[in-house]
């Protein structure tokens, strides 16, 4: 393998703990790491992307509906039912270590995604019949809603030398899988490419290094000094300069990245606001944008001034624009020449100050209809949390990710780091018996058990114990126990609170949870879990009659309670 590659390979395996993962594998999730959008990466377990073992041709497929991972049929109608528009993306990853391309499996990697896409069955493949079924039922079910036909990226990865991803012989096998996908009618705009090790080394670059450009302000105003802020400009920019701020600089895409910290998605181009100001930017009205739009709110870490009116920003998030921007992005093309004489307000802020970014994140959005649950990052309990986890008193060396993106270019273990997605399953599996619930999507389940979780009153320590509970059982699938039991994940949470406890739990509020805590943490430190959690995940099989209960049971409360049920027998 390419050296350099190597290098950055066993980086990614040690930063994810995969070192005991056959390297095949490992390369596959490392590969997916650099390909798949950010946002859909963290929605999910690195580990839970790898398909059944012994599947042929391809590696891994990511079924994005509205922006959210769907893995089977419940989660395509819990997503579907609650939109009124539906966008569907297929991601296909096939990742060979190799230092040459072959086109024969070219060939049939495109095969095989023609085969899914056309959902012709992979009997003894669960994983992949799941995700093939569930694509057939988006188009059973929702045709009418599809805002479009669905969008099929397929990505070969190799550690092969630019000559050997640019030869004529590898672009005519992407032109004939391009050719024989898009023949099905019924895909979308059809993306493949073959990467190598120049390719793998830029997403790496682009992955992990921040971000950094230089833009030119055509109006500005610095204002006064205040404390934890480094440097504050107020002004205008063409939207040509602003796209700098919000694209990548080699495709012209988005860069999703940059609203890591904005804590509102974007809404769509028929969200009514989001309309209008498209609708202004193809009008005689579009110069008026600086006066009928707040703009957007820049918060970068460093800053540096250029000959005339440029600044060069790096580490830098859109903390409030987020649909101005997206809006803008979409509409760049219908602008023609007016992309550089078009302008919209900028408020930019320098600071290195933590606590100074959070308050301008909380103001800039204050503004605006922001649902509380995508503001729970800035409540007081989550800054206890934060600061909890970082005193580190139960020595579980787990850091908590108060806001996305925070540790963004600093060295942390990634599998060690909490999300607040991730600190709500754990803590609703685990201590509210609720693991029925707890695989729903972050925004679901907030409304589900929020005034559950996350009071003031609560003591930290189940929190801590829940979420090292959920790293260890994660290590467990890394190191011997058996993928087969994934979908049962948050039911063996709770199933393993019961059978070190020997009965239910204290409430959240209450003294005696924290001494309950203590013993479900010291029992995970004991060494080899992998025998314990196996024996735990058997006992929820046994619970379901002899075999693990399908997704469908498994996310009904019954099944919850005869569980429970077996515990307190």
């Amino acid at each position: 393998m390419n050296p350099l590659i190597q290098g950055l390979f066993k980086k990614f395996r040690e930063e994810e703990e995969l070192l005991k993962l056959k390297d095949s594998d490992a390369f596959e999730l490392f590969a997916a790491s650099l390909i798949l959008p950010n946002d859909l990466i963290s929605q999910t377990q690195k580990s839970d992307l790898l398909l059944d073992k012994g599947t042929a041709g391809v590696d891994v497929i990511a079924l994005e509906i509205n922006g959210q991972l769907a893995w089977d049929l419940d989660d395509v109608k819990e997503i579907c039912d609650a939109s009124a528009k539906v966008e569907v993306s297929l991601h296909f990853i096939q990742a060979k270590q190799s230092g040459s391309v072959s086109g024969s499996e070219i060939l049939n990697f495109g095969d095989t995604v023609r085969k899914f896409l056309k959902n012709e069955g992979f009997p003894g493949y669960p994983r992949i019949e799941s995700l093939a079924k569930s694509l057939g039922s988006v188009f059973e079910g929702y045709a009418s809603r599809l805002k479009a036909s669905p969008a099929v990226t397929l990505s070969f990865v190799t550690t092969a030398p630019k000559p050997s991803t640019a030869a004529e012989s590898t672009k005519d096998k992407i032109a004939t899988v391009t050719r024989h996908i898009s023949d099905l009618g019924f895909v979308g705009k059809v993306t493949v490419s073959v990467l190598g090790a120049d390719d793998i080394h830029d997403a790496w670059v682009k992955r992990n290094h921040a971000n950094e450009v230089e833009i030119q302000l055509e109006k500005q105003v610095n204002l006064p000094k205040m404390p934890g802020v480094d440097q504050a400009i107020l002004g205008v920019v063409s939207v040509s300069e602003l796209l700098k701020l919000i694209e990548n600089s080699d495709d012209g895409s988005l860069d999703e990245r940059v609203f890591y910290d904005n804590v509102r998605g974007f809404k769509g181009e028929d969200n009514p606001v989001n309309k209008q100001i498209m609708t202004t930017l193809t009008s005689a009205e579009r110069n008026l944008l600086p006066v009928l739009n707040n703009g957007v709110t820049v918060v970068a870490s460093e800053y540096s001034p250029k000959p005339g009116d440029a600044v060069a920003v790096s580490g830098y998030q859109i903390v409030n624009g987020c649909q101005t921007s997206h809006c803008l992005h979409l509409s760049k093309e219908s602008l023609g020449e007016a992309i550089s004489t078009v302008y919209v307000p900028i408020r930019l802020v320098v600071t290195g100050d933590e606590e100074v970014a959070t308050q301008i994140i909380r103001a800039t959005n204050s503004q605006t209809a922001v649902q509380e649950n995508d503001l729970v990052a800035l409540t007081k309990i989550q800054k206890k949390l934060e600061d909890f986890y970082l005193l580190d008193t139960a020595d579980v060396k787990l850091t908590y990710e108060r806001r996305s993106g925070q540790f963004y270019k600093k060295e942390v273990t990634k599998t060690r780091v909490v999300t607040i997605a991730d600190q709500m399953r754990a803590i609703t599996a685990m201590f509210l018996d609720s693991p029925h619930a707890a695989a729903r999507y972050a925004h679901r389940l907030y409304g589900d058990v929020g005034d559950s979780i996350f009071r003031d009153d609560h003591r930290l320590l189940p929190y801590v114990a829940s979420a090292f509970a959920a790293y260890k059982l994660e290590n467990a699938f890394r190191t011997g126990l058996d993928s087969i039991f994934k979908p049962a994940r948050y039911h063996i949470l709770m199933a393993y609170k019961y059978h070190v406890l020997g009965k239910n739990s204290a409430l959240l509020d209450d003294k005696k949870c924290e001494e309950q805590s203590l013993e479900i943490i010291a029992a995970l430190k004991k060494p080899d879990q992998v025998p314990v959690f196996r024996t735990v995940a058997e006992m929820v099989a046994a619970a379901g009659g002899g075999q693990l209960p399908t997704p469908d049971r498994l996310k009904r409360q019954p099944f919850t309670q005869d569980l429970i049920r077996t515990f307190l027998k």
